[in-house]
């Protein structure tokens, strides 16, 4: 029972660094498609500003 515990726990911990290091790469993900977003929305505004 003792190893079978120990073996759980063992996995449960790299599953916790997986799933933490998957959230890290999806923030780093967000935070360049923010930056896109927004410098595509600024050129969007500044060109139909232009045109107007």
């Amino acid at each position: 029972m003792s190893e079978n515990n120990k073996d759980q726990n063992e996995n449960g911990k790299k599953l916790e660094e997986r799933a933490l290091s998957v959230f890290s790469s999806e923030r780093s993900e967000d935070i360049t498609a923010l930056v896109f977003c927004l410098i595509t929305t600024f050129g969007v505004l500044l060109f139909t500003k232009w045109l107007v």
